[in-house]
């Protein structure tokens, strides 16, 4: 890995690349639909509620929780992948356009105060500080953006199945090019080196972009600890998209269901 210092702003530079949708496409909108299925089922939110989807990335959660009949307000701090939601909802998707709005936010400042019945977080989109403190500036942020009694949808990584399964590093081929990928934890995060190779046009050797990426890792019972310290009751877990429940050692994905007081 790089210098720390770098390494810091890693998501400014990575989310802002077409190579980052490329690479995360298999997230596609049948996962997204999933998860979009099981927040609904459990909730069971009248039509019109609003909802706030944090870090949207290109907007694929946002856009199934505005056709499903809800108010939504996606944010990121990427403008291109905002950028790439605004295109969706002018294409695509253009009979949200009335219920599904699209803001270059920090998700550590979310300006908004007791408006919204739901909050989402999803696909993993969360631990990309090296301080604790930062990382839970997140949750702070969205309790205040929740009107009382409103839910918040919080969908992470296993962090006892990713420490038992890490793959240190994986090699594919896609659209021609070469994507090299290797992990490690340290410091109770998860850290990826993203190496993208491609032909030259302009000369034999090829050229070779590369990325960062970084998690911190949290258990279930440090996100029950901070979750209380806002005013966040945890009333519900699950272990994957259909709705399992979570086992820390076994579950795909640890999501956490909870309610502001």
């Amino acid at each position: 890995m790089a210098d720390k210092k770098k390494n810091s702003s890693w998501f400014k530079k990575w989310f802002g690349t077409k190579d980052y949708l490329e690479l995360y496409k298999h997230r596609n909108s049948t996962d997204a639909r999933k998860i979009a299925g099981l927040i609904t089922r459990t909730l069971k939110l009248p039509k019109g509620s609003k909802v706030l989807d944090v870090a949207c990335g290109n907007g694929r959660h946002s856009l199934i929780l505005a056709a499903k009949g809800f108010d939504v307000l996606g944010i990121d701090l990427s403008s291109f992948l905002i950028s790439e939601a605004n295109k969706k909802l002018r294409t695509d998707y253009r009979k949200q356009k009335e219920h599904l709005r699209f803001e270059i936010r920090d998700m550590r400042n979310i300006t908004h105060v007791n408006e919204f019945d739901l909050a989402v977080n999803l696909f993993s989109s969360f631990g990309y500080f090296e301080k604790d403190a930062e990382n839970f500036k997140v949750f702070k942020s969205i309790a205040r953006a929740l009107k009382p009694g409103g839910y918040f949808f919080f969908d992470f990584l296993n962090e006892t199945l990713l420490k038992k399964n890490i793959v240190p590093f994986d090699i594919q081929v896609r659209n021609h090019n070469a994507v090299v990928q290797v992990r490690k934890i340290k410091n109770n995060a998860v850290y990826k080196s993203i190496y993208i190779i491609r032909n030259n046009p302009k000369g034999s050797s090829p050229v070779v972009n590369e990325f960062y990426e970084m998690i911190k890792l949290y258990s279930l019972a440090e996100f029950r600890k901070v979750f209380k310290r806002y005013g966040l009751n945890v009333i519900k877990t699950f272990g994957d998209y259909s709705g399992k429940k979570y086992n820390s050692n076994s579950s795909e994905r640890l999501i956490i269901l909870a309610q502001k007081k």
